[in-house]
């Protein structure tokens, strides 16, 4: 039971019941703002609504992150009610080398000095500022007759919405007024394509490039996200062997389709998405580790109103979520020995 409805769809009912007879009105509705069951907004009490309880909100919310690919993946950061924004310390890294690790921490060997250097890590401070994005479903009087397929309706159709426009962001967003996409972080390393690389075109040492430039201990974790069209291409990419072996192939289809449908290349899942750029284009197959980046988000908030489409016989559905994201890492980093930079989010260059 959610505070005396039975499911969600039974509670969109009861708002559409009391927006056609108001006397009549469910007493197990919560009304928003001061202007009663009137809209959906607070500031003007004719836009105002219903507000629906939070036992409805979350399912819709791990509806969300199942209908992701990328969203479960990230490092994820509460954010209070109180604030839009969360703050954290980090490592100001940008070389293994010896004094550069963690900022400045070393470790010496007993017989490797006499008398040991004294080092001062440095600390960065990062700050995630948690956006607004809106989720809004109108339902037509169709859909009124029957209460559980209503709720499949609002709630999954809102769940992949969310999900798309997140996941969307993740990867190309700039950071204003939503999360910073990857694609736009400082921490990216973009590898350039090979001499007289046809245009479009992802060849294997693409492939083998991008997996030299992740971190190493990200490769065990990252994944990449690739178009559906260079998806297409991977499918031929080889490694030569020697003069006589037969070619290695670096893309395979997945052996527990049931457990893991993603296929893999060089033994990380490729993820399709739509999100990602056309062939050619810097996007088009990004290699990934989204454990380096935090997500944060605050508690859901959802509301319903009859009256914002009256004159169409439609119910307003609205959900309104505070997001924020960035990469943990601020720029790429000199590994310990070698000179290619590295990083937990890799690219190829423009072909």
């Amino acid at each position: 039971m959610h505070n005396g409805f039975t499911s969600f769809g039974e509670c969109l009912l009861a708002v559409r019941a009391a927006a056609l007879q108001p006397h009549m009105r469910d007493p197990r509705l919560q009304t928003r703002g001061v202007g009663g069951a009137l809209g959906a907004s607070e500031a003007d009490p004719a836009d105002g609504g219903f507000l629906l309880q939070p036992d409805f909100v979350r399912p819709l919310v791990e509806r969300l992150y199942l209908s992701g690919s990328i969203l479960s993946r990230c490092m994820e950061f509460p954010v209070s009610n109180k604030s839009n924004a969360i703050a954290f310390p980090q490592f100001d890294e940008s070389s293994r080398v010896d004094g550069s690790r963690m900022g400045g921490f070393r470790a010496y060997w007993a017989n490797e000095a006499d008398t040991a250097t004294a080092t001062k890590p440095k600390f960065s401070r990062a700050e995630i500022t948690a956006s607004k994005i809106i989720g809004l479903a109108y339902c037509t009087e169709e859909l009124f007759s029957d209460a559980a397929a209503l709720e499949i309706f609002v709630s999954m159709g809102l769940a992949k919405e969310l999900a798309f426009r997140l996941e969307d962001a993740l990867i190309n967003g700039d950071g204003v007024g939503k999360p910073l996409g990857i694609l736009k972080s400082g921490a990216l390393v973009t590898m350039a394509k090979q001499a007289a690389q046809a245009a479009g075109t992802i060849v294997a040492a693409n492939v083998t490039d991008a997996w030299r430039a992740m971190w190493a201990p990200s490769r065990r974790t990252a994944v990449w996200l690739a178009s559906p069209d260079a998806e297409a291409q991977l499918i031929t990419l080889t490694a030569a062997v020697g003069t006589a072996g037969a070619p290695l192939p670096l893309y395979q289809a997945t052996q527990d389709p049931e457990n893991q449908p993603y296929n893999v290349l060089l033994g990380r899942v490729v993820i399709p998405m739509e999100q990602t750029q056309v062939p050619g284009t810097p996007g088009d197959l990004i290699f990934v580790d989204w454990a380096r980046y935090a997500l944060a988000m605050r508690e859901a908030r959802a509301d319903v109103s009859m009256h914002i489409q009256f004159v169409t016989d439609q119910m307003a559905f609205r959900v309104v979520m505070r997001v924020g994201g960035q990469p943990i890492d601020a720029r790429p980093i000199t590994p310990f020995n070698g000179t290619q930079q590295v990083s937990p989010f890799v690219c190829i260059a423009p072909r």
